[in-house]
Parts: C-alpha cells; sequence; structure tokens
C-alpha cells in the first residue's frame, strides 16, 4: 500500500508540474514514476517451466497492460510481477497487433500506478527521451537519450513493415523485450518492443496501439502460480580457455579492433566521417582500425541528422549484440563541422574506455582499410 500511494503522489507531482508551467521533473524523479508503472511478465509452458521474461506497461488503473506479442504469443501460462512486489496469476489477452508486435492484457488488479500519454500527438525530434526496461527479471534499468527520427519499420533490419517507429539513443540491453519510451515529463510516448533481432532499439508510438484493449478476442491464459525466476548466480567462474562476453560497454570498447562508419545522412558522409575521426590527434593510440566492411567490424558507428534542424548525432554500439554503447549530438551549421565535432565526441569515448589498456600500433594512413 505504501508503494501505491507514493506512486500516486509521484505521478500527481508531475501532473501538476505540467499543468502549472513548472520546471519538467528530474530524470530520477520520472524514473521512479515510470518504474512503479512498469510490470515483469513470466511466460511459461505447460509444464510451468518459464520461457521468457518481458517487461510491460501499465496504461489504465484498472489492470490493463502493454507488452510485447512475442514474448506472450506462445505461452501457455502467464504471470504479472509488479513493481511494488504484488503477483497475478491469471491473466486475460485482450487484443493485439501482429505487425506492431504488441499486445493488451489485463489483470484483476485497480488503483494501480498508470502511466499518461503526451498530450502532443507526435513527439519532438530532439527532445529528451527515457528508457525503462528489465533484461533479466531482477535488475531494472533506466537509461537517457534524444528521440532522433520516426521513421517506417523499413528502415530498420528486424523491426517488419507498414508501420512506424519511434528511434531513439537510450540504450536498451540485449533481451529487454518490452518497456516504456517516456518523454521529459514522464508522459508515455511509446512502447519498447525490441530488439528482438532488429539492428537498433525503438518503440511503437503509443497513439499507435491504444485501441487494442477493445480489440479483442478475449483469451484467458493458463495459471502461471507455478512460475518463478530463476535466482541470480553468485558468480560465473569461467574454465580455462573459455571466453566470456562482456556486457560492460567500456569493456567493450575496450577490446574493440575495429570499426565501421555508417551515415544517414547526406550532410555527412561515410569518407568524412573517417577523416575526421582519423584526424583526431589520438587517434594513433587508440589501436582501431575503420573497415569497410559491417561484418568484420567490433563496433558500429551511425551518425545521422534531425529532419529539418541543424542537430546531427551519432550511435556508438556493438555489432554482435547490437546494444547501444553510447550515443551524442552536436549542433552545427554544416556536415563538415558537424563530422569534426561528432568525432571530437566520439574518440573522447574511446579514450575514456581503453585509457588503462595498452596503446595499440599506429596504423598505416587514415584508416588501414580504405573505402572503395
Amino acid at each position: 500500500m505504501k508503494a501505491l500511494i507514493v506512486a500516486a503522489f509521484a505521478a500527481l507531482s508531475l501532473c501538476a508540474a505540467a499543468q502549472e508551467g513548472n520546471p519538467a521533473p528530474d530524470s530520477k524523479t520520472i524514473y521512479e514514476h515510470t518504474k512503479a508503472a512498469c510490470v515483469l511478465i513470466l511466460s511459461g509452458d505447460a509444464a510451468g517451466r518459464v520461457t521468457s521474461i518481458s517487461t510491460g506497461v501499465v496504461i489504465s488503473k484498472n489492470g490493463v497492460i502493454l507488452a510485447p506479442l512475442h514474448a506472450v504469443k506462445s505461452a501457455a501460462a502467464v504471470q504479472i510481477r509488479l513493481a511494488n512486489g504484488e503477483v497475478f496469476d491469471q491473466v486475460v489477452l485482450l487484443g493485439s497487433d501482429e505487425r506492431r508486435d504488441v499486445a493488451a492484457l489485463k489483470i484483476s488488479a485497480g488503483a494501480l500506478p498508470a502511466l499518461t500519454t503526451s498530450d502532443s500527438a507526435t513527439p519532438a525530434l530532439g527532445d529528451s527521451v527515457y528508457a525503462v526496461t528489465n533484461s533479466s527479471g531482477l535488475t531494472w534499468l533506466t537509461t537517457e537519450g534524444i528521440l532522433y527520427a520516426i521513421s517506417p519499420a523499413e528502415e530498420i533490419s528486424g523491426a517488419g513493415a507498414g508501420y512506424n517507429v519511434l528511434r531513439f539513443t537510450a540504450a536498451v540491453a540485449p533481451g529487454a523485450s518490452g518497456g516504456a519510451l517516456v518523454d521529459h515529463t514522464g508522459a508515455l510516448i511509446g512502447i519498447i518492443t525490441g530488439p528482438k533481432g532488429a539492428a537498433s532499439p525503438f518503440a511503437v508510438p503509443i497513439g499507435n496501439i491504444l485501441g487494442l484493449p477493445e480489440a479483442g478476442p478475449r483469451t484467458a491464459f493458463g495459471s502461471g502460480a507455478t512460475l518463478q525466476l530463476l535466482a541470480q548466480p553468485a558468480e560465473i567462474v569461467p574454465q580455462p580457455g573459455a571466453v566470456v562476453a562482456s556486457t560492460d560497454p567500456k569493456q567493450i570498447i575496450r577490446n574493440a579492433k575495429t570499426v565501421y562508419v555508417h551515415s544517414k545522412t547526406m550532410f555527412i558522409t561515410t569518407e568524412a566521417m573517417d577523416l575526421a575521426l582519423t584526424q583526431q590527434k589520438e587517434w594513433p593510440d587508440l589501436g582501431l582500425t575503420i573497415v569497410q566492411d559491417p561484418s568484420t567490424a567490433d563496433l558500429l558507428i551511425e551518425v545521422s541528422r534531425i529532419k529539418f534542424t541543424n542537430v546531427h548525432t551519432f550511435v556508438l554500439s556493438d555489432r554482435k549484440t547490437s546494444v547501444v554503447l553510447n550515443s551524442g549530438d552536436e549542433v552545427a551549421i554544416n556536415g563538415a563541422i558537424a563530422a569534426s565535432s561528432l568525432a571530437k565526441d566520439i574518440v573522447k569515448i574511446f579514450s575514456s574506455a581503453r585509457q588503462a589498456a595498452p596503446p595499440g600500433p599506429a596504423l598505416p594512413g587514415p584508416y588501414s582499410v580504405p573505402r572503395r
């Protein structure tokens, strides 16, 4: 009950701030407010074993939840765990959207913390956004970034087709299916349904799926009473010769040897970005090689430009896992200035992560594998 009261107070505070024109809430307030309205979804088979863990978002005080469809589609049993620790074993599917991979679920609860939607029909590009997800069932993660595009799903490998998505720079861990994307006021603007194999994180705009609870047909899942989270292992001891993948962004950057640069804007060419990176005085000491084949790269750098603005962005990600390691933006009047500014920011990230590592060999030229 105490958790519900705190969450309700936080929601009222956010609404009051917006109505009175007060400064937007800080990131900690937004996180606590958003997390209170997020749930863990345990999907299981007929034998009572957990087959997947995902995240859902409460959009109605009477227990309506939006979640990734692929996480519950084939489930024999489903269990919902609220942020305050309460567990619900009876879950009903109210409706679903195969194309957008979103499902509307219902539990028998009332007076739940719920996220409200943004008053703006279309979020503003370049605005701050926050992603709240959970990839392990144990640790909640909140990350901050910017909304840098509203684009067709076809532009993202693995995202499907026939609908628009919100693209943002806030990091989303691999396996963190579901979750809330909120704006700088704490209002819900999208449901994160990936990565699910997609090349970069994205969310489905909330305005396109608010009607799902009325879509039908209603289907009850089997009881999720026997579903249990696995205990987190105290320590993983690698066997001699074994390779343990790191999920620490700095460690991933530190271990990297090759980088591939891709531009999504005509204002910054890949060649210009390559040159801007290698012209940084710190570059020769990083031990990194820029390659022309993305399949041979350890890291990917994607640069872009927010439409109708002078805001240029970069996203640094791990090629193997697609997890976003870092991101940033610079305001510049032209692509040449933007490339130089972005390159400076990127090299700072590399230098910070690799400062404890021994310097690599100097590169023979601006980059060892030239573009054709």
